[in-house]
This record gives structure tokens, sequence and C-alpha cells, in this order.
């Protein structure tokens, strides 16, 4: 784990040198997630669960040269809920929570032409939980739709695969907002 954070640290650190600032932004999306739930939670049987992801983070990107930049991004990621009934023989009741990750990533965006991009990427996710801390993936293709000369709309697909119990793959949709500095 220390060694991940101090890798991505000196990578931005790096090519911080040969980079230009590019812009600040937020993505927000929502979409499923591919898990066995009671796998992941390791408790069977469940009651109720749902595999609707969430996605809110913070992004910005540096410029490597045209049409390639290296970004980072810090938010959440929201990956599945679950509940289940329980009894201790005098109480019952029911237990739930929503499977929730904060993580830092690091990406590497490449435009094709103007508008259109894909990335690839890396991240450690934190269980909000308390449950542990895993490295994470990222994976998107998208458009970077133009609103003005410093604003722009990103609107794509990610695949975050997230590798901790059952390996929760969260697929979104996402949009936001870029403000571009020149």
């Amino acid at each position: 784990m220390r060694t991940t954070l101090i890798t991505l640290i000196m990578l931005f650190t790096f090519t911080l040198g040969q980079a230009q600032f590019r812009s600040v932004g937020f993505i927000v999306g929502a979409g499923h997630t591919i898990v066995d739930v009671e796998k992941a939670v390791d408790y069977s049987p469940l009651e109720e669960w749902d595999n609707i992801s969430v996605v809110i983070k913070a992004t910005a990107e540096y410029q490597l040269k045209e049409g390639l930049m290296l970004g980072g991004e810090f938010g959440a990621n929201r990956l599945y809920y679950w509940e289940y009934k329980w009894s201790d023989g005098f109480y019952s009741g029911t237990r739930y929570r929503s499977e929730w990750t904060t993580n830092f990533g690091v990406h590497i965006t490449k435009y094709f032409g103007k508008v259109w991009f894909a990335q690839g990427g890396a991240a450690i996710h934190i269980f909000n939980d308390g449950s542990g801390t895993v490295a994470g993936l990222l994976a998107a293709i998208g458009a970077d739709l133009s609103v003005s000369e410093k604003i722009s709309i990103p609107v794509a697909v990610r695949m975050e695969p997230v590798f901790g119990n059952a390996t929760p793959i969260a697929i979104s949709v996402v949009t936001g907002l870029k403000y571009i500095i020149r």
C-alpha cells in the first residue's frame, strides 16, 4: 500500500516538470456493479441487495503533450447495498449497509481529435467501513463536449474493478464539468 502511494506521488512529481496544468473539474454518474454480493459481504442469505453504482470525483489534468493528459482524481464510489435479518434469540432486526470506497487515482487520457478520448489508470480504494485498502483499475471511453473556450462537459462510460472481496466491477455512465486553464 505504502509503495503504491509513493509510486503515484513520484509519478505526479516527475511529470509536473514537463507538463502544463490544463483543467480542473468533477464527474458524477451511476451504473451497475458486477459482483456476487453474498460472496462480497460473506453472509448468506441476504434479505435484499442492489448493485447500483454511484461515482462522485474531483479531477485535475496536466497536459504532457498534444492530445495526451496525465490526470488525477479523488472521490467516492458506491459499489452496492445489502441487508439481512438477524436474531440472537432475544432480539431481532435488520442490518444493512451501502458499500462505499474513497479513492485516489491517476490515469492517462489519450484524445482522438478534439472530442473523443480513452482513459486508463490505477487507483487506491479505501473502504469506508474500515475493512481495508485495495487497488483498483480504471478504463473509460467518452467525449469531451466544449461549451465555451473555458468550460467543457465530459461524458463517458467508465469501468472500475476494485480488487476487494469478490472483485466488484462498477460500470457507470458519468458526466461532469471541466474548467479549462490555458
